[in-house]
């Protein structure tokens, strides 16, 4: 990231005195507009470390995501999620994938709609797991596709419902997706 554009932006921030609100839509416009150079900043430097053989990348993963680079937010979530080398924290983990979800990172959009699907450090919420799955499987990864097309299905309550899961489920066939070839075989909706 620039670091000019990095000072600019501070100076905006302590310019005057703004609102909660305020600071998060400016930070999250900023990193929103600036992640994909963080992004790719910070996947050069993971392939680095890993050439090297070095056992840095967890702390690489964590400092990239306090800088605000979606791909690290991710990756940050996860491991809290999961106690991957960090103390497991679900709350944490969730806050990690929103900001990466906010830095239009579509694999958090993913990560979020199984967490709320599930029920994983959060009340069990339909609503939540379609909003934050529906982007990614908009922008047509396979795997969002898939899980947004299982939701729908689950919580259709009527014909357009069905027929808006199964063009996802399609697609997420068409591009390659096994469980939803295995899905569409399964169910007879496609030829063999």
């Amino acid at each position: 990231m620039d670091a000019e554009k990095v000072k600019a932006f501070v100076a905006t921030l302590k310019a005057g005195h703004i609102s909660d609100e305020e600071l998060i839509s400016k930070t999250n416009s900023f990193f929103a507009e600036n992640g994909h150079q963080l992004d790719a900043e910070f996947i050069k430097r993971v392939f680095a470390e890993k050439a090297a053989g070095s056992n840095g990348v967890p702390q690489l993963i964590e400092e990239y995501a306090y800088l605000g680079a979606p791909a690290a937010q991710v990756m940050y979530g996860v491991m809290k999620l999961e106690g991957q080398g960090v103390k497991k924290n679900e709350q944490e983990a969730i806050f990690w994938l929103k900001r990466a979800f906010n830095g239009n990172n579509p694999n958090a959009g993913v990560v979020l709609g199984a967490i709320y699907a599930n029920g994983i450090g959060v009340a069990v919420n339909t609503q939540k797991a379609l909003a934050y799955v529906k982007v990614p499987a908009e922008l047509g990864v396979p795997k969002a596709q898939y899980c947004y097309a299982l939701l729908l299905l689950e919580e259709a309550t009527e014909l357009a419902d069905e027929e808006t899961a199964m063009s996802h489920m399609v697609a997420a066939a068409n591009n390659g997706h096994a469980k939803a070839i295995k899905f569409l075989k399964d169910n007879n909706l496609v030829e063999e």
